[in-house]
Order: structure tokens, then C-alpha cells, then sequence
């Protein structure tokens, strides 16, 4: 089986990916970091192409017509679900990672622009229920669980979703898994 998944060296998405399917196997395993290790290794071993960013991948996949699987972000799973109907398959994991990027007014960007207001309407507006509604419409998950569960028909909600915090923030995550010689280097290296 080929899988097509970007590079956790050059992808924050891929980062999330890792993230997910260490934890898939943290829950199989235990804390026997040797056999979650081994699951990794076998799991990455079968990566056809790891391109440098999700998109890229997605087009790798959809597009290209390359690997039997892609680990892609659930919108972009979901997106090319709907753009090619009855082509594709979605598995959606038992088990996987809540994916939050962060979403912040920058004071000196704002003051420098004089955007500050906007900026903070923006933030503000997109945990209303309209922009949660559209949040799920354009195949996010949206965070307000009320709303999330009017979408039932398109997300899993009974996956298992783990967090950044499990993994004791993303500092203590990329210093562990991403940086030069940590364990994803260790792992696709060998």
C-alpha cells in the first residue's frame, strides 16, 4: 500500500498526521515506546511521496493520481469527497487529534494598519453560531458542539480525538518528535 502524506519536516498538517498516528498507537501499545516506534517506522515506510505541504499532497493524490491512500486533513478528505463523488473512500481513524491552529489579533500589525477593530470583530465573529454554522458548511469541524452535532451527517463524532496538550504543547512536541535528530528523523531514517 502506497501512502501519500506530507512532511512533518515542512508541514505544520503533517505535523498534526504524526501527532495522530502516535497517539493511535499510544492508545494499541501502551507507553511501550519501542513498539509505538515500530508502528511509526512500518507506517512511514510505506510513504510514496511526502510532499512539502498538504495541499501539495491532496493534488499528489487526487490530481496525480499517485498512492492508494492520503492522511490528509479532515476538510480537504471531506472537500475532495464532494468533488469527486463515488471515487474515493473515507476511513475516518478511531482515533485521532483535534487540529485547533491558533487564531490571534497581532497588536502591532493591527496598529500599524489601523485594522485593530476589524481584527477583533473578525476573532469575535467566528465563534458565533452563524460563523460556526459556515465554519461547518465549508467542511470544518466546528468547536461549538451544539452546532458540530447539527453536522452529524458529515463529521465522525464518535472519533477519539486526542490534543496538542497531550503532548505537552507544541514546544515539548516538535523539541520530541520534529526537530533535527528527534524522533520523526529517527524513525524515517532508519
Amino acid at each position: 500500500m502506497d501512502i501519500i502524506t506530507p512532511d512533518p519536516k515542512s508541514s505544520g498538517g503533517a505535523c498534526w498526521n504524526f501527532l495522530a498516528a502516535w497517539y493511535y498507537a499510544q492508545q494499541q501499545y501502551g507507553e511501550d515506546e519501542t513498539q509505538i516506534k515500530e508502528f511509526m517506522r512500518a507506517l512511514y515506510a510505506n510513504v510514496l511521496v511526502m510532499d512539502s505541504g498538504a495541499r501539495g499532497a491532496t493534488t499528489t493524490f487526487v490530481e496525480n493520481g499517485q498512492g492508494d491512500v492520503l492522511i490528509a486533513w479532515e476538510n480537504e478528505a471531506l472537500q475532495t469527497m464532494a468533488d469527486y463523488p463515488g471515487e474515493y473512500e473515507l476511513i475516518t481513524p478511531s482515533v485521532s487529534i483535534l487540529a485547533e491552529p491558533s487564531v490571534a489579533v497581532v497588536d502591532e500589525n493591527v496598529a500599524d494598519h489601523g485594522t485593530a477593530e476589524a481584527a477583533e470583530a473578525y476573532l469575535e465573529y467566528l465563534y458565533t453560531d452563524e460563523a460556526q454554522r459556515l465554519i461547518g458548511e465549508y467542511y470544518y469541524r466546528p468547536t461549538n458542539e451544539e452546532i458540530l452535532s447539527e453536522f452529524s451527517d458529515v463529521f465522525d463524532l464518535d472519533v477519539t480525538l486526542c490534543t496538542i496538550d497531550d503532548f505537552g504543547g507544541w514546544d515539548a512536541a516538535y523539541e520530541k518528535f520534529f526537530q533535527d535528530d528527534a524522533i520523526f528523523d529517527e524513525i524515517y531514517n532508519s
